[in-house]
Formats: C-alpha cells, structure tokens, sequence
C-alpha cells in the first residue's frame, strides 16, 4: 500500500500502480533510457502508453507514439509526445530510427521493430499474444537487444525505486494518470472486452 498525494484523486490512484510502475520498469529499469534518445512508445494512448510517454518526456528522452485513432494520437500528444504515428498504415515504421522501443504486442511488431532500431538499440517487451517467426540476423548487424520484462520480477528494492520515483512524479505533477473509462464492478464483464479492443485512451477504473 503506498499513499496519494493531495492532488491526485482516488480514480486516477487507481490507475496508477500497474502501468506506471510498469512503464518505469520497461523504461529506466530494463529499457535504461538516456536523456536525448529516441523512443518509440507502441499504444501510447493507453495506459502504460501514457505512463511511459510521461516518464520518457520528464527524463528528457524523444518520444513518438504510435496510436490507431486521431483521438488517441491527440491524447499522447496532449501528454507529451512530440511525434505519433498511426499503427494502422502500411509502412508506418519506414524510414524510422530509435534508440527505444517499448512494445505492447510482440507476435505482430518484433519485426518491424528490429528494422526500426538504430544501432545499438533496444526492444522491451512489455505485451505479447502469441508467437511469430523472424530473423535473429536483424539483431545481429545492429547488436540490438530483445529485452523481456515482468512488473511482478522486481524485487523488493527495486519495486520501492519505482514507488519513490512515481509519487514524487505525482506530487509534482509530471506524471497525471488518465482515467478513460470509469464503471461499477458489476461492468467488469465490459472492462474486459474494452481492455481487448484497440484504440484505448486512458485508464479503464471499476469502482465498488
């Protein structure tokens, strides 16, 4: 249990826990952004996408988003994304370069992803929903990195970085968690379909 402050209201503490620590993880703890990357956030509109973009701004890092709706993209802009992309359109990674890349859907991205890297670069994967085939040679000539992460494989020490980082994040204002979507925990069953479907904007909250 970690406390809110004042200016933070029970709604968004709730979406705060998950995906901004999880942000901060794939991003500073296995990610190890530097001030003056760049940084490709996939699904910035939801809200580990948010959390990151948020982080990644704050650390001085360069971010673009990608998101499937101009309503998601003027969100994550909103936020502090100084590029989007639209995920939806062929070719959208094409003649890109980063340093970053946190990735919320592996099995269809990696790829894309590794010919998107700049030397030296790194994917974190933070979201996967099934297996895919590529070419480990795309690592080779950028000696890139494919780096898995968990939130729940911190240990201790680590988990109590990232809540120190978060809260100070909050009480300063850097860090403002979206709440897209709030409804009764009897409309569980329609947070679960929402959290399926693309195009998310902020948080999805059940209130008791």
């Amino acid at each position: 249990v970690y406390p809110l402050p004042d200016n933070i209201t029970f709604e968004q503490g709730a979406g705060v826990n998950v995906p901004y620590a999880t942000a901060y993880r794939a991003l500073v703890q296995r990610g190890q952004a530097k001030a003056g990357e760049k940084l490709l956030v996939h699904g910035a509109s939801g809200g580990v996408g948010i959390a990151a973009v948020q982080i990644a701004k704050a650390l001085g890092v360069h971010v673009t988003g990608t998101a499937s709706t101009e309503e998601g993209r003027a969100l994550a802009t909103r936020e502090g994304a100084h590029a989007m992309l639209n995920h939806t359109e062929e070719g959208y990674l094409e003649g890109q370069g980063f340093d970053l890349i946190l990735e919320m859907l592996a099995n269809v991205n990696l790829e894309k992803d590794l010919n998107a890297l700049n030397k030296y670069g790194r994917v974190v994967v933070i979201g996967n929903r099934g297996s895919l085939e590529f070419n480990p040679r795309l690592t080779m000539a950028k000696e890139a990195d494919v780096r898995g992460m968990s939130l729940f494989n911190a240990p201790p020490e680590l988990l109590a970085s990232i809540h120190t980082a978060l809260y100070a994040g909050l009480e300063n204002g850097t860090l403002r968690p979206v709440v897209g979507t709030v409804l009764p925990l009897s409309e569980a069953h329609t947070a679960h379909e929402q959290v399926l479907k693309s195009g998310a904007q902020g948080k999805i909250i059940l209130l008791p």
